[in-house]
């Protein structure tokens, strides 16, 4: 589920990449520049980003936008000696209906310098492994192998902040910020080999896990939603340092 959550943010993050690369000088036909004195300029990087959906599931290689079937996360720290002192980690990780993805609500305030998205993830499934060692929900979990888990209606939503630089006399745009807040859907999730493979133990586990999903989420999310800022702040920072911000934003 803690994967679950990843994809919502990393499918966001390609979003938010594509808003700023769409704009470069060459760009395949099905992609829409928007201008940025478009008194409609929200809903043009919406729609435009809507109509990419069929391409982005695939990746984007011009764009430097990655494959979103399967949305590969790889491996992730996702606690370290939290307040129960509980290590979660989650390796090779894969998540699968990304491509599904809708925008609610898109917002740019500041003259274009801040953005603000909603965005609505209806079905995801994930699969990878795990190691996880501590205390959740009271319960004392142990155990390292395959995971799978169902997610619903998870939503992300993303604020990120801009401003302009000059380099060589041109204008280029900077990330000056960038936050991350998950509210989880419903979901289940199935954690093997818990406790050495004890099956009966590792099915007590899981079904108090599942039925109380979004309070075993919540006790994740902070560090998810902070190690996914700071690793999707990295991405988009290079791709925009690509290109000048007339380029990225025309007139």
């Amino acid at each position: 589920m803690m994967k679950s959550t990843l994809t919502a943010i990393g499918l966001f993050l390609i979003i938010a990449q594509m808003t700023t690369t769409i704009c470069a000088v060459t760009m395949p036909d099905y992609i829409k520049v928007c201008s940025r004195n478009d008194p409609k300029i929200n809903e043009c990087i919406k729609n435009t980003v809507h109509n990419m959906r069929p391409y982005l599931k695939d990746g984007i290689k011009e764009l430097n936008v990655p494959a979103m079937e399967p949305l590969f996360i790889g491996d992730l720290n996702i606690l370290e000696g939290g307040s129960s002192g509980i290590n979660v980690k989650a390796k090779d990780l894969n998540i699968y209906g990304a491509s599904n993805f809708e925008i609610k609500k898109l917002k740019n305030s500041n003259n274009g310098m801040r953005y603000d998205f909603e965005i609505n993830l209806p079905r995801l499934q994930g699969e990878g492994n795990y190691d996880i060692n501590g205390q959740i929900l009271t319960l004392p979990l142990r155990g390292n192998g395959p995971f799978t888990g169902n997610f619903t209606n998870f939503y992300a939503f993303v604020k990120i902040l801009f401003d302009t630089k000059q380099v060589n006399g041109e204008e280029y745009l900077q990330i000056n910020n960038l936050e991350v807040k998950i509210r989880t859907g419903k979901g289940r999730i199935r954690l093997e080999n818990l406790f050495n493979g004890d099956k009966a133990l590792g099915d007590v586990v899981n079904d108090t896990i599942n039925q109380n999903f979004e309070v075993f989420t919540n006790e994740l999310i902070g560090p998810i939603e902070r190690a996914l800022e700071k690793k999707f702040l990295a991405i988009s920072r290079k791709i925009i340092e690509n290109f000048t911000y007339n380029e990225l934003f025309p007139v």
